[in-house]
């Protein structure tokens, strides 16, 4: 039996009973034996990125972020759309994540995004623009995602996925996500 894979989970939102979290605890729940995921908490907590903070004076949470997205074999993101966009904090993070220059905790890294919102189109946009910065940050980009709309819809009362065709969807993702982590890497 080989080693579980570890995926970093980061949802794009701070919001405790937020969709994308949803989406984050229904991956860590589905059960595949050979996946461990554990889901970022520090968003919240991320200052402001500045370069004037890089190097020796790298805040403690930006090490804490750069230590767990290097040790992870794998990151999944489960962002929002807020205004048509990526939320802030979530970029904010990806900057941090991007640091040293050419050398960001992203590069070479396999990675999906996914995506839900109470509108239709599923946070669509929001998982465009992530899927394209994440891919100039070097991350080895999974081809799918997901984007869930209508999400209240989605979700039980307690926060729980209960839609079983976002539920195969979502494992899907996790399949794919896998396989890209474990594919040898060529020169």
């Amino acid at each position: 039996m080989r080693n579980p894979l570890k995926i970093l989970a980061v949802p794009g939102s701070v919001r405790a009973s937020s969709f994308n979290r949803g989406l984050l605890v229904a991956a860590r729940n589905i059960g595949q034996s050979e996946i461990e995921i554990e889901i970022y908490e520090g968003l919240g907590e991320l200052p402001i990125f500045s370069q004037d903070l890089e190097g020796e004076n790298m805040p403690a949470r930006a090490s804490e972020l750069d230590r767990a997205l290097r040790n992870a074999d794998a990151v999944l993101i489960a962002t929002p759309e807020y205004t048509g966009s990526i939320p802030g904090g979530l970029k904010n993070l990806l900057d941090w994540a991007a640091r040293p220059f050419g050398n960001g905790a992203f590069q070479g890294k396999p990675t999906a995004i996914i995506g839900a919102s109470p509108g239709q189109y599923g946070a669509a946009r929001s998982v465009e623009m992530t899927t394209n910065i994440v891919g100039a940050l070097g991350a080895n980009v999974l081809e799918r995602n997901l984007t869930v709309g209508r999400a209240m819809d989605r979700f039980d009362s307690d926060g729980t996925l209960s839609d079983e065709t976002v539920k195969r969807s979502l494992e899907d993702v996790l399949t794919g996500l896998s396989d890209l982590a474990r594919r040898p890497v060529t020169a």
